[in-house]
């Protein structure tokens, strides 16, 4: 029976043929093969479709499988989590796991009116420069020199639409700081302010006594905080958030805190506890000296409320507004610098107001749409007829010349006699002051008319005349030096004054106060 189920079970399949079931009107002719003999790679001629030396499979280069290799894994970890645009990998130091932060989500800038105007101080200063300098300023100029200087713009922010519905300003009386909730303005008064009320010292004290098993320490600063059961360690934290960390919550920061459990440590802490800071009112000697938190309570209660405002519309230097918490106010104030850097218009109408209403004078250089400058005195000509010969030759040497330096004017007229240059430095300050010769900032000079001519010195050429303006500037040792010091000061060195004079109005405020 076995043998017969063998029998059975052995089956000859040579007889079927191959397995082509190709139908046979779509079977080619016998030398049909040939055709496409040159694409056997076993053939002499090796067809396009074989790879070329030094390429992978299918004819790819080396650096195109890595591509695809790479592309593959992405694929393959796009579904563990990876990380999405604006996010990040980290790992720390020991290859633990990594970790993904998040985004920030999207803001938008705070919809709200802000218009630019120059800050009270620093424009008395660029206006007491004008009219003591007598110099004519390019209004292009003062503009940046405003706009470059954050602390020297006022903002005027008012929201608009619904955000006027919703946006709630909160502001700091003593330096103009915005806020956008009470809270947030008293913790800024008491950080900043406190110190303008009380006198902070620091005394010797007793260490602290009884028994401490740990000690808590700011993983941030590695400060030592002190023991958690001990009396001030939770006005302790609390003065680290606000002093030194004032952009973190209380519980991201107590995240950072580490407890160390080791005796030195705590023993270390124990010797620097033998001081404390107190406080003291100021004005008030003889009042007795107060832990930080009677301080702040007394100055919540009695001193913080004069300091607060609660406008619908804020004036704010735009520093402080550029440092405020809230990110659409931020960028609203943002914004609006940026475009008025490309095209000034509130600040530039605010400097025309001021200038005029100070009594300074305005023209235009070269042409009706040169450049408009700013002077103490309105370029007037000279009567020629009534004026000493001396004044009369400076001014007619101008005329011809065109626009030169009080450098070139006093090498050409006076060369080596120091007298001579003495006397006409006299004339041509006399002459800019009454408005007989327009002196400009940059240093150059040009006969008064309704359109001054004025070339920038990149694009000026040296005035020819009896001595060349080179020539004129390398005389001897003797006049050079008289030559050096007469020369004017540029626009940059102008800006740098103005800013000078300002920084000495700020010293003066203080030392009144």
């Amino acid at each position: 029976m076995a043998e017969e189920n063998t029998q059975q079970e052995t089956v000859d399949l040579s007889g079927i043929g191959a397995f082509d079931f190709t139908p046979d009107w779509a079977k080619g002719k016998s030398d049909d093969k040939s055709r496409y003999a040159r694409f056997d790679p076993d053939e002499e001629g090796r067809g396009r479709s074989e790879p070329r030396r030094g390429y992978g499979e299918k004819g790819r280069s080396p650096a195109r499988q890595r591509d695809m290799r790479g592309d593959m894994q992405r694929r393959e970890t796009a579904g563990r989590g990876t990380p999405a645009f604006g996010q990040q990998r980290r790992e720390d130091g020991r290859g633990n796991r990594p970790f993904r932060r998040e985004a920030r989500p999207f803001v938008r800038p705070l919809d709200a009116d802000v218009r630019i105007l120059p800050n009270q101080k620093d424009l008395g200063a660029v206006i007491r420069k004008i009219q003591t300098s007598h110099l004519a300023y390019p209004l292009r100029q003062l503009e940046r020199l405003f706009l470059d200087n954050p602390a020297a713009c006022m903002l005027r922010v008012a929201p608009r639409g619904e955000a006027a519905g919703h946006v709630h300003f909160h502001q700091c009386k003593a330096c103009g700081a915005v806020a956008f909730s009470e809270d947030e303005l008293m913790a800024h008064l008491i950080a900043v302010h406190l110190g303008d009320y009380w006198q902070a010292e620091e005394v010797e004290c007793e260490p602290p006594k009884g028994a401490f098993s740990c000690v808590a320490k700011c993983g941030l600063s590695g400060e030592l905080l002190g023991p958690p059961n001990l009396h001030g360690y939770e006005a302790r934290i609390a003065e680290m958030i606000r002093t030194r960390y004032p952009q973190m919550s209380e519980s991201d920061y107590r995240s950072h805190i580490e407890m160390v459990r080791d005796q030195e440590t705590v023993e270390a802490w124990r010797k620097s506890a033998t001081k404390k800071t107190v406080f003291r009112k100021k004005g008030e000697t003889e009042a007795p000296a107060v832990e930080r938190e009677a301080a702040e309570m007394e100055f919540r209660r009695q001193i913080a409320p004069a300091l607060m405002s609660a406008p619908k519309a804020v004036d704010v230097q735009a520093d402080l507004a550029l440092k405020a918490s809230d990110r659409a106010f931020v960028f609203a104030c943002r914004d609006a610098i940026e475009m008025e850097k490309r095209r000034p218009r509130n600040l530039s109408f605010a400097l025309h107001g001021a200038f005029h209403h100070r009594k300074l004078e305005f023209f235009r250089a070269n042409d009706v749409r040169g450049p408009e400058f700013v002077v103490a005195a309105k370029p007037t000509p000279l009567d020629t007829t009534h004026a000493i010969p001396a004044l009369s030759a400076l001014v007619k040497y101008v005329e011809e010349h065109g626009e030169v330096t009080r450098a070139e004017l006093l090498a050409t007229l006076a060369g080596d006699d120091a007298q001579k240059a003495a006397d006409l430095k006299l004339h041509i300050a006399w002459l800019v002051e009454k408005g007989h010769l327009v002196g400009f900032s940059d240093g150059l000079l040009a006969a008064p008319a309704k359109f001054p001519r004025h070339t920038p010195q990149k694009q000026r050429k040296p005035a020819a005349g009896p001595q060349s303006a080179p020539d004129a500037l390398k005389q001897d040792e003797r006049t050079a030096p008289a030559v050096e010091q007469d020369e004017p000061k540029q626009m940059e060195e102008s800006q740098e004054e103005i800013k000078e004079e300002v920084r000495k109005d700020e010293t003066a405020d203080q030392l009144a106060e």
